[in-house]
């Protein structure tokens, strides 16, 4: 079993609850899904980061988006990856304005 840092897994556990708020079923990111489970069994969690943001991009509307950038947002705060917060931020602004109109 591999023995992850304390650092790993919370950034492993943002990526896991991100992935979590995807609708369960992605018929046309299936190779992207693929490249995120990949990259997170090699623990490349920033080309993890990266392949959930193009699914997550691909995508938009379904129940749980909120959820599904705000995990992103905390995963890219953790991992000190600034300007993938601040998109992250930015995209948080534009779902909420979505759910109020």
């Amino acid at each position: 079993m591999r023995r992850w840092p304390q650092d790993a897994k919370q950034s492993l556990r943002f990526l896991a609850a991100a992935r979590y708020y995807l609708p369960i079923h992605l018929p046309s990111c299936s190779d992207w899904e693929e490249q995120y489970r990949e990259r997170l069994h090699h623990g490349e969690f920033q080309l993890a980061l990266e392949s959930l943001e193009r699914i997550g991009e691909m995508h938009s509307g379904y129940a749980d988006e909120l959820q599904f950038w705000k995990e992103l947002y905390f995963a890219a705060q953790h991992m000190a990856l600034d300007q993938h917060a601040a998109r992250y931020e930015v995209k948080l602004q534009q779902v909420v304005g979505g759910l109020q109109a």
